[in-house]
């Protein structure tokens, strides 16, 4: 190999490597397995299930290429540099910086999209949080959908009289029943939830709901937009909870 077609590979492996920037995963895996074969002769690069990869070193030459694992996040992966001649110390040489550039990349992608990620989930429920809730109401629903705002009235009490493992405890079941049912659903903070729905769901909901002490409110698409829907069903379900201290 020239001098100058080193210096031409080399240039495409920065030019690769710079184009990895903000790409997700899936951009910069993308984005290498087209410029694998223009700095390769013959190179591809084949992305392997772990499970598909059992017995591969978890970096280093392989037999017709190169191999290294990425462990994530969000989820391992094989990478198999595939080049026929391998055996040269320059290939070997530049498919190990290849690999160095693309690790590095699905590294800062991953972590970026788990914190993008931690910051749309509720960490104990697993549940969208508020932040989430208002992405997805940026967007109108559909006349004849809306949401529910539920509250569990009993959880102040749990937290004081059995302690807040046990609160934690109740938060995580109520999620888990709203999930198991097929909803929606969103923990927006302490004891409040909300959940998105149409009016033939209400039923399923009620069941959902019947096993806890909860207040709710509902308010429909065609009431309003966005948080304004929020903070109708927040209303209507301080209503109701006012109306069953009354009876107390």
């Amino acid at each position: 190999m020239s001098l100058e077609t080193l210096l031409v590979r080399l240039l495409l492996l920065h030019e690769t490597a710079t184009g990895y920037t903000n790409l997700p995963v899936s951009g910069v895996l993308d984005h290498a397995q087209r410029y694998v074969g223009w700095i390769f002769e013959l190179g591809k690069l084949r992305v392997l299930d772990p499970d598909s990869a059992q017995g591969l070193p978890s970096r280093g030459r392989i037999a017709g290429g190169y191999g290294a694992y990425f462990f994530g996040p969000p989820y391992p992966m094989y990478l198999l540099l595939e080049i026929p001649n391998i055996d040269d110390p320059t290939e070997l040489r530049l498919a190990a910086l290849f690999c160095d550039y693309l690790l590095s990349a699905l590294y800062a992608a991953g972590h970026r999209e788990e914190l993008e990620r931690q910051a749309r989930y509720d960490w104990l429920t697993g549940l969208g949080n508020r932040r989430a809730l208002e992405r997805r109401l940026a967007d109108s629903l559909p006349t004849g959908w809306g949401l529910a705002f539920l509250d569990l009235d009993n959880l102040k009490i749990v937290n004081d009289s059995q302690g807040h493992l046990a609160g934690d405890r109740l938060l995580q079941y109520f999620a888990d029943s709203l999930r198991q049912s097929g909803f929606e659903a969103y923990r927006l903070g302490g004891d409040e939830f909300a959940v998105l729905l149409t009016k033939q769901q209400l039923e399923k909901l009620y069941r959902a709901i019947a096993g806890f002490q909860v207040s709710y409110g509902l308010a429909w698409a065609e009431e309003g937009d966005g948080m304004v829907l929020v903070t109708l069903a927040d209303e209507r379900m301080y209503e109701q909870k006012r109306r069953k201290k009354a009876l107390h």
